[in-house]
């Protein structure tokens, strides 16, 4: 990787960094810094990753499905969206780290939070591979057996986080990311079925075939009823 590709990936990463810390600091001087005003901003950064992350995750089976010019450029540059989004995450690290300090219920150290912490640990693993010196040491196999599962783990993490509110309350933004997400794994079944016509035409025969099946027993037993 060049110097230039190694300095743009810092430079997203600190772009998406700073604009969500300065966002979120101008809301918490406008609003109040209170425990109520730091979880609305650590919403606020949890929306915007996700996202990110769901553009990452829609990206290729877009381009399989409909291509077209402006779609190709952004699968082309998706490792730098995945910078940004390890960005945006680290913000909401830092802001996690704020609430920590102003709220006493709140404990980030607690077992529960393991899971979360999984969820980093992939993300920045992802984020250090960008760069040339790791991915060569990684070697192209093994980078992309990781980069698709930190994928793959970082959306179910978020999915996790997002369905148990989204069924409490299907009006509200974690049910519009929720369906998002949902649109999200669907188009990706069905570019893999693209991919994959043996598989997609088991699945049509299996279709087909089950109601048939059904309405065969369904006759008999009526015409044994008669009898």
């Amino acid at each position: 990787m060049r110097s230039g590709v190694k300095g743009q990936n810092w430079l997203v990463f600190a772009l998406a960094l700073v604009l969500v810390l300065a966002v979120s600091a101008i809301f918490l001087a406008v609003s109040g810094l209170d425990e109520g005003n730091i979880e609305a901003a650590l919403r606020m950064s949890a929306y915007l990753a996700f996202i990110v992350l769901a553009l990452i995750f829609l990206l290729r089976p877009l381009v399989e499905l409909r291509p077209n010019r402006a779609m190709r450029t952004l699968l082309k540059n998706r490792r730098l969206l995945g910078v940004a989004f390890a960005g945006i995450h680290t913000a909401h690290l830092l802001l996690i780290s704020l609430r920590d300090y102003f709220d006493a219920g709140f404990d980030l150290f607690l077992v529960e939070r393991l899971p979360g912490a999984g969820v980093y640990a992939m993300i920045y693993l992802m984020f250090i591979t960008s760069f040339e010196g790791p991915a060569r040491a990684l070697g192209p196999r093994r980078w992309r057996a990781l980069h698709k599962a930190g994928l793959y783990v970082v959306f179910t993490g978020f999915l996790v986080a997002l369905i148990p509110p989204a069924l409490a309350k299907p009006a509200s933004a974690h049910g519009l990311l929720s369906g998002l997400a949902a649109i999200a794994v669907l188009l990706r079944m069905a570019a893999y079925l693209r991919r994959h016509p043996r598989i997609r035409a088991k699945a049509g025969r299996a279709t087909r075939q089950a109601p048939r099946g059904l309405l065969q027993s369904n006759w008999r037993d009526n015409r044994r009823s008669r009898s």
